[in-house]
């Protein structure tokens, strides 16, 4: 098998057999890959997740795990400075762990998540809106383009989001939503959580000013599953989302 040097953030660990670990990285040549290191339980220090290390596997000939020779930590990610942020931090991983990302993407998504683990560390509170601004930037790496960039009726770009059309898949604005009754296919937005949309591109200047709500929380989340859904034709579904939300109050 031919080895390979690789830069590699570590998602997570699951234990294989009785002494050997399965690593899945998310690296900035091939995406995620997953990784058998035999008898790493026995032998070695395991690794630590959310963390970068400089890579050594040797490549499968054909699809499947690549097998671990060694590791070389770059930079420590593993600690935040509160639950919610460390919450966010796994929430963004697994959701880049989910997507497809094409070949030629590949290294800038993994700078994108390099900087998201970067901006976590000074963040000790409303981690979840830099999660959300992250979710932002995949959603249109992955190939759906912007949910919040124009009205899905009139597409007119505006920066008032009243409400969801789920038969759609996207966002209403104020003039177009005042056309239509209230049905089960819209889902309404407060004004909070339309400001907070509003703001995503540039939220890292508002952490402190922002007071969330679970209503708040819940209908922007919603939004983001909505459109994945409608345009990705499968649910997003990110466990540690739940508990970033508990957390995140």
């Amino acid at each position: 098998m031919r080895k390979a040097k690789l830069n590699a953030i570590l998602i997570k660990q699951s234990e294989y057999g009785d002494s050997s670990l399965i690593y899945r990285f998310f690296t900035s040549e091939h995406g995620q890959i997953g990784v058998l290191a035999k008898g790493i339980r026995k032998n070695q220090e395991h690794l630590l997740a959310l963390c970068q290390y400089e890579l050594n596997v040797f490549e499968p000939k054909e699809p499947g795990l690549w097998l671990f020779a060694e590791a070389s930590l770059l930079k420590d990610y593993s600690a935040f400075p509160s639950t919610s942020t460390w919450a966010a931090a796994e929430c963004g991983m697994e959701l880049v762990s989910q997507i497809i990302i094409p070949q030629e993407d590949i290294g800038a998504v993994f700078d994108l998540a390099l900087s998201f683990l970067v901006y976590l560390q000074k963040t000790p509170v409303n981690a979840i809106l830099i999660l959300w601004r992250f979710m932002l930037r995949v959603t249109i790496f992955s190939g759906i383009g912007n949910p919040f960039a124009s009205c899905c009726l009139c597409e007119k770009a505006f920066s008032h989001y009243s409400a969801y059309l789920r038969s759609k898949g996207g966002m209403l604005c104020k003039a177009c939503s005042r056309d239509m009754s209230p049905n089960d296919d819209l889902f309404w937005l407060s004004e909070t959580s339309s400001r907070i949309i509003g703001l995503l591109p540039e939220i890292g200047n508002y952490l402190t000013e922002i007071k969330l709500s679970p209503p708040t929380i819940n209908e922007i989340n919603s939004v983001f599953e909505y459109y994945w859904l409608a345009h990705h034709k499968h649910p997003l579904k990110l466990k540690s989302l739940g508990l970033l939300s508990q957390f995140a109050i």
